[in-house]
């Protein structure tokens, strides 16, 4: 299986999930029928999980590594090399601001500051995806920026006043072990296994592999 192709089932597998186990989740009802909305995906890598969806909307995604950019154009509106602590956007240009899997790689102190720069850059909503508990992670395909660096808690999310819902099953799919010894055409069986343990998880974040949080923002015009 080539890496387009893994790439496009994976998203497809992440959106099925949001068209059914999220459905109803508050999140994604405001958000995926508005095709007017301007998302700024920080941390985008290549391709992530939110190119899937991001032709549906105006997205821009942002990453500090330069050889990820090249492949983000595909699929982004725009997208730009910058860094996630000091967002090269002025306040409140996007309505969303979106950061999957990104502010585990970050230290304490660097990843307030970017949620802080989510928030200021974002119009409406802030939305964040990260595992819980310790999760290996090194510089895959000679990215140092990959290196996890901080376990953040839920009750350190929750006091940041995010919303919190539980995504796969602690144990599950964790670190490097899967994409180490897994062949790359079993890798889809990563998000199959997700979206069962999400079914699970998503009123017990306790028991999740990660969480999806998000914070409403105070509606201010450009």
């Amino acid at each position: 299986m080539s890496d387009v192709h893994l790439r496009n089932l994976t998203n497809k597998l992440a959106l099925l999930c949001l068209n059914t186990i999220w459905r109803n989740m508050e999140v994604w009802r405001k958000i995926k029928n508005n095709k007017n909305l301007r998302v700024l995906d920080v941390g985008c890598g290549k391709q992530g999980f939110i190119s899937g969806i991001a032709s549906k909307y105006n997205t821009v995604g942002l990453d500090i590594f330069v050889p990820n950019i090249a492949e983000a154009k595909k699929i982004y509106r725009d997208a730009v090399v910058g860094d996630a602590r000091r967002l090269p956007f002025k306040n409140k240009c996007f309505d969303i601001a979106i950061a999957i899997e990104l502010i585990e790689h970050l230290d304490k102190v660097d990843g307030d500051r970017a949620l802080g720069e989510m928030e200021r850059v974002a119009r409406k909503m802030a939305i964040i995806a990260m595992p819980i508990g310790k999760n290996e992670h090194h510089d895959y395909y000679g990215n140092t920026f990959e290196e996890h660096k901080y376990v953040w808690s839920l009750d350190e999310i929750k006091e940041k006043g995010y919303k919190v819902r539980g995504e796969g099953i602690k144990g599950l799919m964790s670190g490097d072990k899967w994409w180490t010894f897994l062949p790359k055409f079993m890798r889809p069986l990563q998000y199959v296994a997700y979206i069962i343990g999400t079914l699970f998880s998503y009123f017990i974040p306790q028991i999740a592999e990660g969480v999806i949080a998000w914070k409403k923002l105070e509606a201010v015009k450009c």
